[in-house]
């Protein structure tokens, strides 16, 4: 356990952060108003050196910050950096509440889907760097939070709009239709995706399913709600443009960090089919299954 309070010592704890994580700068940047980082150094990852490095490489996992203290001995990682860097500030009772078993394990919990999921809200201009592969759970957290995502979805729906318009006969033939799409899905996904990049293209994919399907309820709400105002944009097209923009959205902003690593490129060319894991058909399949969804969710709501 790292001491809160360090002896006197020519150099500060060192905190190193993933420097091409947009998400961390501003993390870093609201530690330090908060005054969290008082008496703290704060670098990328990238940039230490010497000693610091050699050290920093050994515990180092991308996605997660890394504390090293002042006589560079204890090394904290993760959620147990932030806690001790909460201790620092709180009062010595309520830094006491962080030790306790499950106020911790809900910190791990948080910590843990924020550090998972900041690729693919915050993603960053390159594909991933091999050197520092992400920790094990990082997959476990993402493929969870896409799931959760799809599950939110069959609840948030209904809640918005209603029941479903469609006969039972059409019921039927759309469950069918659920699971060619999740099927035919997975194996596009397993295509298109580069070596150890299936679990981020899923994740990435029920992200934009899930923006582009709450765009279209809402959108399918407000013309509910103003039906008789003869407004084109609420016609059956507008309503797809307007929710599949959304979802499109997202995927372009994840296009690079979905990409292959560096040495793999050549590989990945020359082994994928018709080029099927190039950036753009990437996009090009993963906003097929999207829109898929979309007519899946119109169909059984009767927006057509």
């Amino acid at each position: 356990m790292m001491t809160l309070e360090p002896p006197n010592s020519s150099r500060e704890p060192l905190l190193a952060y993933d420097g091409d994580c947009r998400m961390c700068i501003r993390s870093i940047h609201s530690m330090e108003l908060l005054g969290l980082l008082k008496g703290v150094k704060t670098e990328s990852a990238v940039l230490v050196t010497g000693e610091d490095r050699e050290l920093l490489d050994s515990h180092r996992r991308s996605g997660e910050i890394v504390l090293l203290d002042a006589h560079r001995q204890d090394v904290l990682t993760g959620a147990a950096a932030f806690r001790w860097l909460l201790q620092r500030k709180l009062p010595r009772i309520l830094g006491a509440l962080l030790d306790l078993a499950p106020v911790f394990w809900l910190m791990c919990i948080g910590y843990r889907f924020v550090a998972s999921w900041r690729r693919l809200i915050s993603p960053p201009h390159s594909a991933p760097d091999p050197t520092f592969p992400e920790p094990d759970w990082v997959a476990r957290y993402r493929v969870s939070g896409g799931v959760v995502l799809i599950a939110v979805l069959f609840w948030l729906v209904p809640l918005t709009l209603g029941k479903p318009a469609a006969s039972d006969d059409l019921v039927q033939a759309l469950t069918i239709a659920a699971a060619l799409i999740a099927v035919i899905g997975a194996g596009l996904i397993a295509l298109i995706s580069h070596r150890g990049r299936r679990i981020d293209t899923f994740a990435a994919l029920a992200a934009a399913v899930f923006v582009s399907t709450i765009a279209l309820a809402l959108l399918v709400l407000l013309k509910r709600t103003f039906e008789d105002n003869g407004n084109p944009l609420l016609e059956p097209w507008g309503l797809f443009a307007g929710s599949t923009i959304w979802g499109f959205g997202v995927l372009f902003r994840c296009r690079n960090w979905l990409d292959s690593y560096p040495d793999d490129r050549a590989e990945s060319a020359t082994g994928s089919p018709l080029g099927a894991r190039s950036k753009p058909s990437k996009m090009v399949v993963l906003t097929i299954i999207q829109v898929a969804c979309q007519i899946w969710v119109a169909f059984l709501y009767g927006v057509y």
